[in-house]
């Protein structure tokens, strides 16, 4: 079974004045023979397309009306009866974390987030099931978490088609045999710490797992799921503080932790964990590292909803679903760029566009707090993850996303080129990984956030900060630094200027060198 999980610098003062702009100014020339920049609309090669050959034969479609199926499980020694709300209540409240439209929830549904984050072009409809009791027990199941499939999920997806035909012929909206969007939610708390439970009871966490299997169309089979916890609805909150700013400890020496409620003192709705997971259903990797605990770093720093589940979703990600495409610029000039959670406007700078998405090149945004980065950039989600960036400032992203082409050598699938086109019987995979161990060559990141310091903290357990954005005045590969060069050898053959930023708009000056 194949799981996907979920879980400063110095400020820098403004130090241009005007006798250093002007001769900074100056050196940004135009090319003599400029290459005019577009936008595209198509890809040559499309991320999908490699996914398929890595095995992964379908996702969530991006893009129109998707019909999600949610099941509760109940299992009979942790039944939905035994959490506070009740079976129905929370029931309910599951229907609301997935469907709920965004004024009848604190921050954002499921449907709600990716209707806004898609800037429309996605429709999330669903419905949330009876609550289903499968005949293993929980614990059973924490002792032997490969009966989560066979014992759990194919028994329940069996109850709801036998039951509610009807609906079950909607799932497969693109018509591909396989069931587009199905969520299992499960009656007990995640990481449960109960001594009754096994092993393997980190199987009750929050996970994307791809189960394989032959589509049919008739009958549309189960190619992946999500699979969470109830409780991680009501994980957003905050940490009691002393007046001095201190967490405070109870009697057992526990942090206590203050879950948001209603006026009636009734847990608030949050779907942060479940967005996330969605997201892999869409096709999406996670952008932290699974090795972090031995030295592995974080290359995109955390705010992200594919890393820490905090804020929108970024513009390589937004750009494989087809949801916005780039400006495509490969020579000097002045560009504006709009707030991009807000319109989906972005830069793909590269020396030589392939036409394609999977290549190494740079990624050009103006991140603001707006949109569905507010929230989360003004409160630490469940009071200790990190906060997305509170000012606006320009996102520059390293992306190597190049397809690689494999070879069997020496009895081992090993790299034989990159390549921008593919063949049917061919054996491709996206090459890198923003984990070391998952990629071709463990130096090499897919999505890396570069840092206006010309620094990696990251790489010392840091995370973004407002500091990492670059601002009014700050260049890229400018100056006494390193010059910046490409994983694949080539040096980046373009120097950037920030020449504003406000609220909702910012002006860069780009120079081909």
């Amino acid at each position: 079974m194949l799981v996907f999980f979920c879980y400063d610098k110095h400020m820098k003062k403004p130090f241009f004045v005007l006798g250093f702009l002007l001769p900074l100014l100056a050196s940004f020339q135009m090319s003599t023979m400029p290459l005019t920049p577009f936008t595209v609309n198509s890809y040559s090669l499309d991320y999908r397309t490699v996914r398929n050959f890595e095995g992964y034969r379908t996702a969530m479609p991006s893009i129109g009306d998707v019909n999600m199926l949610v099941i509760p499980i109940s299992f009979s020694d942790a039944s939905c009866s035994l959490i506070p709300l009740g079976c129905e209540e929370t029931r309910q409240d599951i229907q609301q974390a997935f469907f709920a439209d965004e004024e009848d929830i604190p921050w954002h549904s499921v449907a709600s987030y990716y209707a806004q984050s898609s800037y429309g072009k996605l429709n999330i409809q669903g419905t949330v099931s009876p609550w289903f009791t499968p005949s293993i027990t929980a614990v059973e199941l924490s002792n032997n978490a490969s009966l989560l499939n066979t014992d759990v999920i194919f028994p329940a997806l069996a109850w709801y088609k036998n039951n509610f035909v009807p609906e079950a012929r909607t799932l497969d909206q693109d018509s591909d045999g396989y069931l587009d969007a199905v969520y299992f939610i499960y009656s007990l708390d995640f990481n449960p710490q109960d001594e009754t439970y096994g092993e393997d009871k980190d199987v009750f966490w929050a996970f994307v797992s791809y189960v394989g299997g032959q589509p049919n169309v008739a009958d549309p089979t189960l190619f992946h799921y999500g699979w969470s916890s109830f409780q991680f609805m009501y994980e957003d909150g905050t940490y009691q503080r002393s007046a001095n700013g201190k967490v405070v400890f109870d009697e057992n020496n526990e942090l206590i932790f203050n879950p948001y409620k209603d006026s009636n003192g009734r847990l608030l709705v949050d779907a942060h964990v479940y967005i996330h997971e969605v997201g892999h259903l869409l096709g999406l990797v996670d952008y932290y590292s699974y090795q972090s605990t031995i030295g592995d770093w974080g290359p995109s720093g955390a705010l992200d909803m594919m890393d820490y589940n905090v804020g929108d979703h970024n513009a390589f990600s937004k750009s494989l679903l087809e949801w916005t495409y780039p400006l495509v610029v490969q020579d000097s000039g002045v560009f504006t760029l709009n707030s991009f959670t807000e319109t989906g406007n972005f830069i793909l700078l590269t020396p030589q566009y392939n036409g394609t998405l999977l290549d190494e090149y740079v990624i050009i945004e103006l991140s603001t707090p707006t949109g569905l980065n507010q929230k989360d950039a003004f409160a630490s989600y469940a009071g200790r993850y990190p906060r997305v960036f509170s000012i606006p400032g320009i996102k520059i992203y390293h992306i190597d996303s190049r397809v690689a082409e494999m070879a069997v050598i020496d009895g081992r699938f090993q790299l034989s080129q990159y390549t921008t086109t593919v063949q049917p019987n061919g054996n491709y995979r996206i090459a890198h990984s923003n984990t070391y161990n998952r990629g071709i060559n463990p130096d090499f990141k897919l999505i890396h956030l570069l840092e206006s310091s010309g620094m990696n903290t990251f790489k010392h357990n840091g995370f973004a900060t407002n500091q990492t954005l670059f601002t009014q005045g700050d260049t890229f590969n400018h100056g006494e630094r390193a010059p910046f060069v490409f994983n694949s050898g080539q040096a980046f053959p373009f120097r950037i200027l920030i020449e504003s930023v406000s609220a909702s708009q910012a002006t860069i000056r780009i120079q081909r060198l």
